[in-house]
């Protein structure tokens, strides 16, 4: 190995050689100043090889240093811009506007109104965005991030990192931030943040504003992809003077905004949401999208008349309605990074599936090969859940699931040796679908038919669309569709994630001792580490035998832009990473 000196030095040379390059980048990334990160101490002969390849790693320093991808420049003839610079979007719903609060359709957009520190383009690089970088210290444990000194509010005033604190303090606390989705997932490894969520603290102590543009994370362990987390998009912030209006502050036009973007109407009653241009945004680049009318269809086939009319510029499907398409304008498909489950959550705290022989018995009287190629018309029978890492992720391993298969006999057996004994004392199993979606209704149907013809279950009851179709009886509701997917393309994250979620009184209360020692072990191991797949997969079997979900696909999403949106693009968190340069072509 050579001295650290002459490491020190090479990797100066290496990185002097690239700042003409980063310069010039930086002049089309989305608003983004040149990066200044520092790298600091013990950094391994590696990374002279691999700072070409994208995929530094510095020892106890910075595991991946910005590196900026420059993205396409609209066409400059003005001829070719459409004088009417408004986007169309159609998707499933909306129902929420806020960063720790967003957990689906509002993706598209939520990182260019409240911005998170980072943003990661479709190779998943990190990219300056509020932040101009970040600096690690040599044990790991501290993360200093400048935010740049020109961020400002819509309404002029600057943004702060007491700002950034005030609002993930909110974010973490389950008492102000109901049902919010920001947790351990982003900060549990910050020091505080698990005691704010379990109720035990109001105080975030491991987030500290040095100064107004300065923040500095302090970890309890360290964490090798920390610094992926600040590029996620419930890890934006708003101003608590707005939050603290309610669950729908942003409704009204008048919630600040850090981004190119702003709200102008999120009316969800009458389901009307538009986004305008920022009059004080404050990046080198500036929006030529003027507006986006977001619209909500809850039925896809509805979105599909509005697609095949031209009543929109972009849609979102998640499920077949896209395949009838696909063969006539494949050049509107932009697949998303981001590989996903679709899968039904079992509520283990409601009767009967609080037996786990039960919830076996469901799972192994279903023949879920043959289920899902019907219910999904032959189009994903090469991607029936049975793991829940996907062949895209590190460390998957096919067909993890400990006991998954169909054996109706072994089915049987399980329900004998459950609580309940028969079939005459499990009492109704609720069902709902959380969308229209054709494909998750005959998977429903399916599921229960099998039920039925393997274990004579008939009181079973389904209805299509969101939990508020059941209503009294909806704390009742012991099967609800879901999903979860890799926001950070980690397989440790993850399925770390699917515990801290489902693991909460909110969702279904899983508790599993041995998984959560595992997951411990994962958050502070190197990706690089000889040991780390084969424990990222004993964590996966560990928390699959608990069998708390019935499986359905894995599956990667997929936007459709018309062919006059220019420069249209997405990156895993399902965000328009590229919408500083998108424009509308005369069409």
């Amino acid at each position: 190995m050579l001295p650290f000196r002459r490491r020190l030095s090479v990797v100066l040379a290496v990185l002097a050689a690239f700042s003409l390059a980063v310069a010039v980048a930086c002049q089309s990334a989305p608003a983004a100043p040149q990066v200044t990160e520092r790298v600091v101490t013990q950094v391994v002969e590696k990374v002279v090889e691999k700072v070409v390849q994208q995929t530094v790693v510095v020892e106890k320093v910075v595991e991946k240093p910005l590196l900026i991808t420059p993205t396409p420049a609209p066409t400059q003839a003005g001829a070719d811009l459409s004088a009417d610079q408004t986007l169309r979007y159609v998707t499933r719903g909306f129902s929420r506007l806020d960063p720790a609060n967003e957990s689906g359709f509002g993706r598209f957009i939520i990182s260019h109104i409240w911005m998170p520190l980072f943003l990661r383009d479709t190779k998943n690089n990190l990219q300056p965005w509020l932040a101009t970088g970040y600096e690690i210290s040599p044990d790991g444990l501290t993360i200093t991030v400048k935010i740049n000194p020109k961020a400002v509010w819509s309404d002029g005033s600057p943004v702060t990192a007491k700002d950034a604190k005030d609002y993930w303090t909110y974010g973490l606390d389950p008492d102000q931030c109901k049902g919010c989705f920001l947790g351990a997932s982003e900060f549990g490894n910050v020091k505080g943040a698990k005691d704010i969520i379990a109720g035990k603290s109001k105080e975030l102590v491991g987030v500290v504003a040095k100064d107004d543009k300065t923040i500095e994370f302090q970890l309890a362990a360290p964490d090798p992809i920390f610094i992926n987390r600040l590029a996620k998009f419930n890890t934006g912030f708003a101003k608590m003077d707005d939050v603290k209006k309610g669950p729908l502050y942003a409704s009204d036009g008048t919630a600040r905004a850090n981004g190119p973007f702003m709200v102008k109407v999120w009316d969800v009653d009458k389901k009307q949401y538009e986004i305008v241009q920022n009059p004080k945004w404050w990046g080198d680049k500036k929006p030529t999208i003027t507006r986006i009318i977001a619209q909500e269809a809850a039925d896809e086939n509805v979105s599909f008349i509005q697609w095949q009319n031209n009543e929109v510029d972009a849609a979102q499907w998640l499920t077949n309605i896209r395949e009838r398409i696909r063969k006539d304008q494949s050049n509107t498909f932009y697949q998303i990074p981001y590989p996903t489950n679709f899968f039904f959550p079992l509520w283990i705290g409601l009767a009967p599936l609080d037996d786990i022989n039960v919830r076996k018995a469901l799972a192994w009287s279903v023949d879920w090969d043959k289920a899902i190629a019907a219910a999904w018309e032959g189009a994903r029978n090469d991607r029936v859940m049975k793991t829940h890492l996907t062949p895209e992720l590190q460390c998957y391993k096919k067909d993890n699931w400990p006991e998954f298969g169909y054996n109706p006999a072994k089915a049987k057996e399980a329900l004998a040796k459950s609580k309940y004994g028969s079939v005459d004392k499990l009492g109704k199993i609720r069902i709902t679908t959380n969308g229209q979606s054709p494909n998750y209704i005959r998977t429903a149907e399916i599921m229960a038919e099998q039920w039925k013809q393997n274990l004579g279950i008939t009181d079973v009851e389904i209805k299509p669309g969101t939990l508020d179709a059941w209503g009294q009886d909806a704390q009742s509701v012991q099967v609800r569709r879901g999903s979860w997917g890799a926001t950070i393309p980690d397989p440790a994250d993850m399925i770390i994630g699917l515990y801290n979620y489902y693991s909460t009184p909110a969702q279904i209360s899983l508790k599993d001792d041995e998984f959560a020692k595992l997951a411990d072990t994962l958050v502070s191991m190197k990706r690089d580490d000889p040991k780390f797949c084969e424990t990222v997969q004993k964590a996966e079997a560990q928390l699959l035998s608990n069998y708390y979900v019935l499986p359905m696909i894995w599956d990667l999403y997929e936007y459709n832009a018309k062919p006059w949106v220019k420069n249209f693009g997405v990156n895993v968190d399902n965000n328009w990473y590229t919408l500083l340069d998108v424009y509308i072509a005369k069409h």
